[in-house]
């Protein structure tokens, strides 16, 4: 549970308001974004949200929480703390316990901007790549809290404060609260108290959104339901819309974070170019126990996937397993990444597989269909011999190989693990087989019950996994200490192993489908204990110990 306040805290600080929704906007705009979060005090009346509550109280997991917040406070100081931080952490609290709506709102026909350059000696049209965006300055925000009398009074005082200090500004006292005015757009930034509600906007000018919240406050007591489901986080937004506007955003609390030129550059290139993900929906709610999380990703142009029959290599997947996990219509998004790029296998595979037997933590198996595979791992080999040796003799552990009796890559010197590639053969159909050990098969069990029931049955399936998320957290603190061990990295800090460590007796199995139910539209449906797998936990405590949190993960950002 506790990485839904965390996606919040960065939506809310990082990118404020990544949701959207069309609700009674006048014609000439669009609703960029909306995010609606229910807030711990209300979710914990849910008799849904027993197992969750009891892990946000785990001690471990308060001081995460804590650890985090402290950093955010430091964010606009560049990790210093100052009067602004001081000033803003206790606010943070109500954005993890209130009820909390947000909203972004623009012009439908305007894009972008982007910065005439005098030595381009061009205006308007199409403006050149190295040209630097600027905001639209129609772009409005609006954050509601639900908090009490004197929470209320403590964001009024405090929230001023802490934006004079940011600007060199003084606010200016109005009815029910204040005005901020700056001197670049979006140069507006008001305060106002409405019944339960503390409204806070940002516009240019004026701010006709902020207009509408009070209005609508005043007319309907839950001015902010949007269905009759009371869901506890409720996200809607428009990814290719959105996020070229928030990377010019003007806030102060971002000064000390602005993207680079090139950052921004890109940011309206993209924009002109079209994105891929033009729609996010995302819902979840408690419901018998469980979280049950569920969202939907529409696409500006047809996903094209080639859903083609599974070759799930059942004679080597036997039951019981902690893991088990399959994907299809791959090809068209490997061969666009880098790393498939260096590993130069053609043609890329339409399907990945992966499992981890009951037993030992480092059984993790992964399996790809790759013709020729015997021919294309000898090449890679000879690339890990010429260029990643040489790396790990001064940045890891031990060294590639070519290895005659496996007939496949060895990874030796990786202490109690045995890293290998090798090319196998099921029912005729070539595979190349990665494992940290290796694989024996040994076991005479049945296939899981999951590739019938839930793969082969789900004819529009694109991805399927289930896991015992308690088992898989145990393995991954087995597999992660090592491998940053093995890459000479980090370990993670007792406060984030520990966290994970008292999370594993109270998490159940998760089970995740994605599916194409459209040609334009992917549908995401999750039903888990708190909302993530054991992997997705493990990026978390990664991320919270980041010493550049929000930003980066305490792997890579922390010398070992």
């Amino acid at each position: 549970m506790n990485l839904f306040c965390c996606v919040l805290f960065g939506l809310f600080l990082l990118a404020p308001g990544l949701t959207g929704q069309q609700l009674s906007a006048a014609p000439a705009t669009e609703n960029l974004a909306r995010m609606h979060w229910l807030g711990l005090q209300q979710i914990s009346l849910d008799t849904n949200s027993a197992q969750v509550m009891s892990v946000w109280r785990l001690p471990q997991t308060a001081a995460l929480v804590a650890q985090a917040l402290d950093k955010f406070s430091r964010w606009p100081g560049q990790g210093a703390t100052n009067a602004a931080s001081a000033l803003l952490r206790p606010l943070l609290d109500d954005l993890v316990s209130s009820e909390t709506y947000l909203e972004i709102r623009a012009p439908t026909s305007s894009q972008p901007r982007v910065a005439s350059n005098p030595a381009s000696g061009g205006e308007g049209g199409s403006a050149p790549d190295h040209q630097l965006p600027t905001l639209n300055s129609q772009l409005a925000l609006v954050l509601a809290l639900r908090l009490p009398a004197d929470r209320a009074r403590l964001w009024q005082t405090n929230l001023a404060a802490a934006l004079e200090a940011l600007t060199g500004l003084r606010s200016v006292p109005v009815r029910n609260g204040w005005l901020l005015r700056e001197h670049e757009a979006p140069d507006l930034i008001e305060f106002s108290r409405v019944g339960e509600w503390t409204l806070v906007g940002l516009g240019q000018k004026t701010n006709d959104l902020l207009t509408e919240f009070v209005a609508r406050i005043a007319r309907d007591p839950a001015p902010f339901a949007r269905s009759a489901t009371n869901f506890w986080l409720e996200a809607d937004l428009n990814p290719s819309r959105l996020f070229p506007r928030l990377s010019t955003l003007n806030l102060p609390v971002l000064h000390s974070a602005s993207a680079t030129e090139d950052q921004l550059v890109g940011a309206a290139k993209r924009s002109r170019d079209g994105s891929t993900l033009n729609r996010l929906r995302f819902t979840a709610l408690g419901e018998s126990g469980v979280i049950l999380t569920r969202g939907t990703f529409n696409f500006s142009h047809p996903l094209d996937l080639p859903l083609l029959p599974w070759k799930i290599p059942t004679n080597l997947i036997h039951e019981p397993l902690t893991s088990f996990t399959v994907a299809r219509g791959l090809a068209p998004w490997l061969v666009t990444t880098p790393v498939w790029q260096k590993l130069e296998f053609t043609p890329p595979p339409d399907q990945a597989c992966s499992w981890t037997p009951w037993g030992d933590p480092f059984q993790t198996y992964f399996i790809v269909p790759l013709p020729a595979a015997s021919n294309q791992l000898r090449q890679l080999a000879g690339r890990l011999v010429q260029n990643a040796n040489p790396w790990l003799a001064t940045n890891g552990e031990g060294f590639f190989q070519w290895s005659t009796n496996l007939s496949g890559i060895v990874w030796n010197g990786a202490f109690i693990a045995l890293p290998q590639i090798k090319p196998i053969i099921v029912n005729q159909q070539e595979y190349v087989l990665a494992g940290l050990v290796p694989f024996v098969n040994a076991n005479s069990n049945p296939e899981p019950v999951e590739i019938r029931q839930a793969v082969l049955s789900t004819t529009n399936l694109v991805y399927y996994q289930f896991e015992q998320t308690d088992r898989r957290i145990e393995d991954g603190l087995f597999i992660t200490q090592l491998l940053r061990l093995l890459l000479h990295k980090s370990q993670l800090p007792a406060g984030g192993a520990l966290w994970l460590k008292n999370l594993e007796p109270m998490l159940g199995d998760s089970t995740t489908f994605v599916a194409q139910t459209g040609t334009k539209q992917l549908t995401f449906d999750r039903k888990s204990t708190i909302g993530f797998t054991a992997f997705e936990l493990h990026l978390i405590a990664d991320w919270l110990e980041s010493p550049q949190f929000p930003y980066g993960l305490h792997t890579f950002s922390t010398p070992p």
